[in-house]
């Protein structure tokens, strides 16, 4: 199996008294260029002890990460490390204007990392449509022709002219060009019905996560389900990947002693009024109604405020933290439950720093990584 680190750069400090948006007079600048430096030190250490990728994502305006760029900062990480993969899940599509401008980016990440990109296409959540003022209604067409022109441009060997539905090209050839043939691997995040058939269809891996076990193995069983019986291809292990909050300490006690205020924060902060209120009203147009029918009762989300308490979010698998058996012995269990391939830990996660990260990082890379990696 293989393991990624998946790190969305909160912003941990004073979590509690921002409000969303995050007002730029309570951003502390000092704190600012504190906390790349350490996410920076994580991704470089996280290449040292053997991880097999590094993820990036993208989200604005919002304490649960100052990354709006993961294509900055996977630039910025491929020319400090040398063996990991470097992974954007991703860039979402719809809220870039050029998707030639994304071509051209991720071309160079591939050069610059000689070869390690893997492109994470994603179509973004409510509060990146509401952050750049796109039509939520608009985005699934506009993912969709983003995604084959960008495609198209890594790997036609002439110049071309594009007049689609949104995007409009007298003339595309892009420099530099991806070191790897015919173009970077690309994988999707996603849980609709919709995107699952539009993976399934290109044979992109699945990556997904934010619901309880047992929903997104309906969702890796939707998405098998479709590639077999509808484009005649049976998804493999390395096709499936899940994110998951991991922390390990010393022992069951310890773990929770050193992370559960950190988590209840990550939990809380989704349960902010003003996001709340914002979401609600977006994302009741990002969806069709066939969009989670898939599924055996209706589609949950992670749990917010109250309803997040310790117990549920490792019942349900969305947190997994305690010594290194009690975590080898979880993930083991999600590996099993769902099939997967891919295991992405997700830390830093709500007010932990990456400082305190790295503890986690250390002890998981030496007592966990060998073990489940053999898997």
């Amino acid at each position: 199996m293989e393991v990624w680190l998946f790190d969305i750069m909160p912003w941990p400090y004073r979590q509690w008294e921002i409000p969303h948006p995050f007002p730029g007079s309570m951003y502390d600048r000092k704190l600012g260029k504190e906390l790349y430096d350490g996410h920076l030190a994580l991704y470089k250490r996280a290449d040292e002890l053997g991880y097999d990728g590094v993820c990036f994502a993208e989200h604005h305006y919002g304490t649960n990460s100052v990354d709006p760029s993961p294509n900055l900062m996977a630039a910025a990480v491929a020319t400090h490390t040398s063996n990991a993969k470097i992974i954007t899940l991703g860039n979402c599509l719809p809220m870039h204007g050029h998707p030639i401008r994304l071509a051209e980016e991720l071309a160079m990440i591939d050069v610059l990392s000689g070869g390690r990109l893997v492109s994470g296409f994603i179509r973004g959540g409510g509060g990146e449509y509401w952050a750049y003022s796109v039509d939520i209604e608009k985005g699934r067409s506009m993912f969709n022709e983003a995604a084959e022109l960008i495609v198209k441009a890594w790997t036609a060997e002439e110049p071309f002219a594009w007049h689609g539905e949104h995007y409009h090209y007298d003339v595309v050839s892009i420099l530099p060009r991806p070191m790897q043939l015919p173009h970077p691997p690309i994988i999707v995040a996603a849980n609709s019905a919709e995107s699952l058939e539009w993976a399934a269809e290109r044979r992109y891996p699945l990556m997904t996560s934010f619901s309880p076990t047992d929903q997104i193995a309906e969702t890796f069983g939707y998405y098998r389900q479709c590639a077999r019986e509808q484009y005649g291809w049976t998804p493999q292990a390395k096709d499936c990947g899940v994110s998951r909050q991991v922390y390990v300490a010393a022992t069951d006690a310890k773990a929770r002693e050193e992370v559960e205020e950190h988590a209840a924060c990550f939990y809380n902060m989704l349960a902010a009024p003003a996001k709340q209120a914002q979401m609600a009203s977006i994302n009741a147009r990002r969806y069709s109604e066939r969009s989670f029918a898939y599924k055996s009762r209706a589609h949950e989300h992670m749990p917010h405020g109250e309803a997040a308490v310790w117990d549920r979010v490792q019942r349900d698998g969305l947190l997994i933290a305690g010594s290194p058996d009690t975590v080898i012995r979880k993930i083991r269990e999600q590996q099993e439950a769902l099939g997967v391939g891919i295991f992405m830990t997700y830390l830093p996660f709500g007010s932990l720093e990456p400082k305190q990260a790295m503890r986690s990082l250390d002890l998981f890379a030496k007592e966990v990584l060998p073990v489940i990696k053999k898997d």
